[in-house]
C-alpha cells in the first residue's frame, strides 16, 4: 500500500473517531442538561377541568387579584387554528388550559403579570409565535455550534410560565409523559422538578395557593406574589420529583 494511501485511510479514522467522540459527548452533555425523570408520584386522579375548576375557586378567594389578570379562555376552534399555523400538536391536557384561560395579560402590576411567584403564564399565541421565532436570528457558525451542544435540548421545549430568562415550567411534546414531558427548570444550578403530567402542575399550583406557600403581600401597592419555599417544596415533592439528591 502507498504511503499516501495509508495517510489518507489514517485520516478517514481520525475523523471517524472524533466525530464519534463529538457524537458520545453531545449526548452525554444533552443527558446531564436535559435529564430523564427520576421516579415520580402518581397521576392526580382528577380530570383537568375539575382541576382548574378548583384552581380559580381558590385564586378567587386567597387571590383574586392573580385572577383577575388572567385572559379568557380560547375556544377549540382558535387553538386549533394557532396549532396549523405553527405547526405543532399541542398536548390534550395543555389545550385545556389554554382554554380555560389564555394566559396572563401583560400590565405594570406585578401580581398581575404573574400566576404563580416570579412566573408569568404565558399566552399561546405568545409563545408559539416566540418558539418559531428561536434561532431565526444572525450567529456565527461557532455559536450556532455551541448552542447545539450546551442548549440544542431545548429545541422542543414550550413555556407555560416564565420567569423572562429562560427558565420557567416547560411542556416538551417529543418526551412521553413517563419520562418527564413536563417540568420545571432552574439553569443556573441545573435542578429539574419532572411532573407525571400537567394535571400534577395545576393541582400542585392550587395547593399552593390553598396552604398559603403562594400569597399576595399584604400592604404593598402595586401588590406582589411571595412564595414560603419551604412549604412550596413540600407541595411539590407531593406532585413531582427533582432531580437533585434531597
Amino acid at each position: 500500500m502507498k504511503s499516501w494511501h495509508k495517510v489518507g485511510i489514517g485520516i478517514v479514522i481520525a475523523v471517524i473517531v472524533l466525530v464519534g467522540l463529538g457524537v458520545l459527548a453531545r449526548a452525554g452533555l444533552r443527558s446531564f442538561f436535559y435529564p430523564i425523570a427520576p421516579p415520580m408520584p402518581t397521576v392526580v386522579s382528577e380530570p383537568m377541568p375539575v382541576i382548574l375548576a378548583q384552581l380559580e375557586s381558590i385564586l378567587k378567594t386567597n387571590a383574586p387579584q392573580v385572577l383577575a389578570g388572567l385572559q379568557p379562555g380560547l375556544t377549540a376552534s382558535d387553538i386549533s387554528k394557532l396549532e396549523q399555523q405553527y405547526n405543532v400538536q399541542l398536548p390534550d391536557d395543555i389545550r385545556t388550559i389554554y382554554q380555560w384561560h389564555d394566559g396572563a395579560r401583560s400590565t405594570t402590576n406585578y401580581v398581575g403579570d404573574d400566576f404563580i411567584p416570579i412566573h408569568r403564564f404565558v399566552p399561546l399565541e405568545e409563545m408559539l409565535a416566540e418558539k418559531a421565532a428561536e434561532g431565526k436570528g444572525p450567529a456565527t457558525l461557532l455559536q450556532r455550534a455551541a448552542y447545539r451542544i450546551f442548549a440544542g435540548q431545548r429545541d422542543s421545549w414550550f413555556c407555560l410560565f416564565s420567569d423572562g430568562v429562560r427558565d420557567g415550567y416547560w411542556f416538551d411534546p417529543k418526551r412521553k409523559p413517563s419520562e418527564g414531558a413536563v417540568f420545571y427548570t432552574f439553569t443556573e444550578d441545573n435542578t429539574f422538578v419532572f411532573f407525571p403530567s400537567a394535571k400534577n402542575l395545576m393541582a400542585g399550583i392550587a395547593k399552593c395557593y390553598e396552604q398559603g406557600a403562594f400569597r399576595v403581600k399584604p400592604g404593598p401597592a402595586p401588590p406582589q406574589l411571595d412564595e414560603d419555599f419551604e412549604k412550596a417544596g413540600k407541595i411539590w415533592e407531593e406532585f413531582g420529583a427533582s432531580n437533585q439528591p434531597q
